[in-house]
């Protein structure tokens, strides 16, 4: 009896140990994209129009906002806040998947979801436009 009573105890014990409430400063998401798939955006940040107006330049010296690209960290929690939604979190309509593979489907999807977030990131079309990175390029590159 003493036996049985002290395996039952080690039991609870063990139980309610497991069933432990866990918490971590962010929270465990179903899929964080690999950044080194990530694109480097290929844009300077803050690079002032010569010509004095207040925008900076993005590709082909197009102006862009000057927040432009923005922060990688930020955006690769965008990113990854997309991809684990499986649409664009600020414009749900839109979906986005981001595949581990190299094939060039999964290489045209990662580059496609980098595109729909860096344009998403403030709310339906409120973020920066492509020019603002090579994204653009390198989907070409990928699709001809």
């Amino acid at each position: 009896m003493k036996f049985t009573a002290a395996i039952f105890v080690s039991a609870v014990a063990f139980l309610g140990a497991s069933a432990a409430p866990y918490h971590q400063a962010r929270s465990i998401s179903a899929r964080d994209v690999n950044p080194a798939q990530v694109l480097q955006f290929g844009v300077a940040q803050g690079v002032r129009d010569p010509n004095g107006s207040a925008s900076c330049v993005g590709i082909n010296n197009i102006l862009i906002p000057c927040s432009c690209p923005p922060d990688r960290t930020a955006f690769i929690n965008s990113l990854n806040a997309n991809v684990n939604a499986g649409h664009a979190v600020n414009n749900p309509g839109v979906p986005v998947s981001f595949p581990s593979d190299n094939s060039v489907g999964s290489q045209i999807a990662r580059v496609q979801a980098q595109l729909i977030t860096l344009q998403n990131l403030n709310g339906p079309g409120v973020g920066c436009p492509a020019v603002s990175t090579t994204f653009s390029a390198a989907l070409k590159a990928l699709t001809g």
